[in-house]
C-alpha cells in the first residue's frame, strides 16, 4: 500500500472532530512514530513479547473474523492474525508504520490486511461490523478523555458478542498499592545506574506525571471505563511489571 492509498482510506475512516489539545497530541505522536519506525522492530518490540502473546491468546482469532487493530505499528498483532485467516483492518497514526506493515505483508505473502494511516481519536467505523478489537501498547498515549471516548465508540463498532482485548502499560500515579510498587521498583532500578539513571527518572517523571506523551491509567481505571459503558465479562490481568491486559465483551 502506498502513502496515497493510506491517505485515501484515511479520508473514509477518519472523520470525527477532535479538540485542539487532542490535535496537538495527534501531531506529536505522528512525528514520534514516523521517526521510530526504523528502530521499533529491533528495540521496542523485543520487550513486549509477553504482552503480544497474551493479547493473541486472549483474542482467539478464527478465520473469517473481522479484526480492528488500533495502533498497529509494524504489525505485531495484525500479521499473525491475518495469517490465521482473519480480515484485519490495521490502524496507526504513523503513515511510515503502515507502509512498513504493508511491505512486510507483501514480502511474506500475507493477504487479508488493510492498512490505514489514521489516529485512533478520529476513527469512524461502521456499527456492529467488528468481531474483535485489539491494541498493543498504544492506548496509553491517548489523552484520558480520548480513552473514554474510544471505549464508548468501540462498543458501537463491535458485533453483539464481540470483544476488545488490550495489552498496555496500566499503572496510575500512585493511587493503588500496585501503582506504588511499580513506581518504587522503577526508581530503585534507575537510581542504581548513576547519573544516567537519575536523568531518566527526571525525564520520565516529567512525561508521566505531567501527561505530556505517556498517559497510562491503572487496571482499575480501565475496568471502570469498560463496565460503565455497558461491557460485560470485563477482566484485567497483570502480564509483567506495569504491563497488563484487559478484555471486555459487548453483550449478545
Amino acid at each position: 500500500m502506498s502513502n496515497s492509498d493510506s491517505q485515501s482510506d484515511k479520508e473514509n475512516i477518519s472523520s470525527n472532530e477532535v479538540s485542539a489539545q487532542t490535535q496537538v497530541a495527534i501531531e506529536r505522536q505522528k512525528k514520534v512514530w514516523n521517526r521510530r519506525v526504523s528502530t521499533w522492530e529491533h528495540h521496542g518490540v523485543l520487550g513486549l513479547e509477553k504482552v503480544i502473546n497474551a493479547v493473541l491468546d486472549l483474542s482467539q482469532v478464527q478465520a473469517g473474523m473481522q479484526v480492528l487493530d488500533i495502533g498497529c505499528g509494524t504489525g505485531t498483532l495484525a500479521l499473525p492474525m491475518a495469517k490465521s485467516g482473519a480480515l484485519v483492518t490495521a490502524i496507526d497514526v504513523s503513515p511510515a508504520m503502515i507502509d512498513r506493515l504493508m511491505s512486510v505483508a507483501r514480502e511474506q505473502g500475507i493477504s487479508g490486511i488493510k492498512g490505514i494511516a489514521a489516529p485512533a481519536e478520529t476513527l469512524n467505523i461502521e456499527a456492529k461490523s467488528i468481531d474483535i478489537i485489539v491494541s498493543n501498547y498504544a492506548l496509553h498515549h491517548l489523552r484520558d478523555s480520548d480513552k473514554e471516548k474510544l471505549v464508548k465508540t468501540m462498543f458501537d463498532w463491535l458485533k453483539p458478542g464481540g470483544k476488545v482485548v488490550i495489552g498496555d502499560m496500566m499503572v496510575g500515579r500512585g493511587g493503588t498499592s500496585r501503582d506504588r510498587e511499580i513506581i518504587a521498583s522503577k526508581i530503585s532500578i534507575m537510581l542504581k545506574k548513576g547519573p544516567a539513571g537519575w536523568w531518566r527518572i527526571l525525564k520520565n517523571a516529567m512525561r508521566y506525571f505531567f501527561r505530556v506523551q505517556e498517559r497510562p491509567i491503572s487496571m482499575e481505571a480501565w475496568t471502570k471505563l469498560f463496565e460503565s459503558n455497558g461491557y460485560v465479562e470485563v477482566a484485567a490481568n497483570t502480564v509483567i511489571n506495569e504491563a497488563a491486559t484487559i478484555m471486555a465483551k459487548r453483550p449478545i
